[in-house]
């Protein structure tokens, strides 16, 4: 069944309206119209058979200088484990100090990515 969805780029400041057209299920896309290079045709044809965001959230921090830290994935992940993630996210409790970089969880969903603090808190 084709599909059309009109996509905004994010890729440059011009912000190309594209659209896109083709079968979600099959992954094929038929048509692309209204890019003008060539890193937003890539960016319209990702964004329409798989798109990806990276997560960004807070986990809670016992015994710290702040309740909460600053935390997102190390890069993108597929957008419909957006909700998924912030589920798990809500279980995470650290304690003491944490430093920006370190790895709250490996392989985040199963997705290859960690999720990884993007603060620091000093522990009390």
């Amino acid at each position: 069944m084709t599909t059309e969805k009109k996509i905004i780029c994010i890729i440059c400041p011009q912000g190309c309206n594209i659209t896109v057209k083709g079968d979600l299920d099959k992954g094929e896309i038929e048509s692309i119209e209204g890019f003008t290079c060539k890193r937003g045709k890539n960016y319209a044809e990702n964004e329409f058979i798989h798109p990806l965001r990276i997560l960004t959230s807070s986990v809670k921090v016992e015994g710290a200088s702040a309740p909460l830290v600053p935390v997102r994935t190390r890069t993108a992940i597929p957008k419909e484990l957006l909700f998924k993630g912030m589920e798990e996210i809500r279980k995470i409790t650290l304690k003491g100090k944490v430093e920006c970089g370190d790895v709250i969880v490996e392989n985040f969903l199963g997705t290859g990515v960690d999720l990884i603090a993007s603060g620091s808190v000093e522990a009390k």
